[in-house]
């Protein structure tokens, strides 16, 4: 996973080195694109993702992405216990949004609404040696607005905002002593609310 990052950075990276000349991106002129293929990164957690773009007018486009979450180690304390362990561990979605950009005068902006399926999983432990397994599945929605991206031919560069909502996971343990259950409800609460910030950075190209 580390090594699909590190290649879509250096992809990033080269496909902005190249965003001059006849290719600049802030250029007003450029030729309309239909088609688009992008990387990206963003999201609650870190994360590496990639996205085709079609155009079903010069307003609206169609989105197919898919997305794989880079694991962290995370710590988090609910009712006085701490655990400890790893978020985002084979973790994946998969997804189809709909963008319009309402503005004549500035196609850049642009309101975008999705739906998908995911798999998310975190695995913690807790002092007296339990083991948790989070896990948040099926189907979220996303909805945001975003700037760039603009349906032309070259370079396209663009950042998302938005909220993501799913069902909020289940918890499971190994219930090696008493207070196991008790503390995954207690997990399982506190992680609940299914609803996600999502931070995206997208670097792709228009043909």
């Amino acid at each position: 996973m580390k090594k699909l990052f590190i290649t879509c950075m250096a992809f990033a990276f080269c496909t902005a080195a190249s965003a001059q000349d006849n290719f600049s991106f802030w250029k007003k002129d450029r030729a309309y694109a239909k088609n688009s293929f992008s990387i990206n990164t963003g999201g609650p957690s870190q994360s590496v993702g990639f996205q085709f773009d079609h155009q079903l007018s010069k307003k609206t486009t169609v989105s197919v992405h898919y997305g794989e979450s880079v694991p962290i180690d995370n710590g988090v304390d609910i009712n006085g216990v701490t655990y400890t362990g790893t978020f985002g561990d084979a973790s994946s979605w998969s997804g189809v949004n709909i963008s319009y950009r309402p503005i004549e005068t500035l196609q850049a902006f642009r309101v975008t609404a999705g739906i998908g399926v995911q798999s998310l999983n975190g695995r913690f432990d807790d002092p007296d040696g339990n083991s948790y397994h989070w896990h948040d599945g099926g189907v979220f929605t996303f909805t945001g607005f975003g700037y760039g991206l603009r349906p032309v031919k070259g370079v396209r560069l663009g950042v998302d905002i938005g909220l993501i909502k799913s069902g909020g996971g289940v918890v499971y343990t190994n219930g090696l002593t008493m207070d196991a259950n008790s503390r995954a409800l207690d997990f399982q609460i506190a992680n609940s609310g299914g609803w996600y910030p999502n931070l995206q950075l997208t670097a792709g190209w228009g043909f």
